[in-house]
């Protein structure tokens, strides 16, 4: 949970807890250890697809160790990052759509892959030969960013998302 062997005297004081506590003593003990958001962020940011050189990347790790540090809930931190609209520097999760360009083609393949774990990519082009994912379906998972634009300032060269009817 904090990416790192116990030391000595954390195994003895293990050890001297009652037997039938152990598990949830450590677990207990370990969830509110400093470094268990520090392992975490690391963890998501792999998951995630972080870019930190990317735009408002920095920012996204931040503000996904602190929502691990918060106890901020899984499934609220998905919603808020793939339906992020904003100037990168202001709303750090718009930095997970950022990290694509707001494309929505990379979009669907990437929302797929992170947060339902399938990768539905190859029916951009096709029907998946090996699995029941159809082009209409990867077109229809596309269609949520449909209107998510990328716009970067001419003036102040400011990145930011938002929703156009075009």
């Amino acid at each position: 949970l904090i990416g790192r062997i116990p030391s000595e005297k954390e195994i003895q004081q293990y050890m001297a807890w009652p037997a039938a506590e152990r598990r949830t003593k450590l677990v207990d003990k370990l969830l509110t250890d400093e470094q268990f958001p520090l392992r975490w962020t690391v963890f998501y940011g792999d998951v995630l697809r972080i870019r930190s050189n990317a735009e408002g990347g920095a920012a996204l790790t931040a503000y996904v160790h602190n929502s691990i540090r918060d106890k901020m809930p899984y499934d609220q931190l998905c919603r808020e990052l793939i339906a992020a609209n904003g100037k990168a520097g202001k709303t750090p999760t718009v930095g997970f759509i950022l990290g694509d360009n707001a494309d929505p083609m990379a979009m669907a393949g990437v929302t797929s892959q992170v947060f339902m774990g399938i990768r539905v990519s190859c029916a951009e082009c096709h029907d998946h030969p090996f699995d029941v994912w159809t082009r209409e379906q990867f077109y229809g998972l596309a269609a949520y960013f449909g209107k998510t634009r990328r716009i970067e300032s001419n003036l102040t060269k400011a990145v930011y998302t938002t929703e156009e009817d075009k």
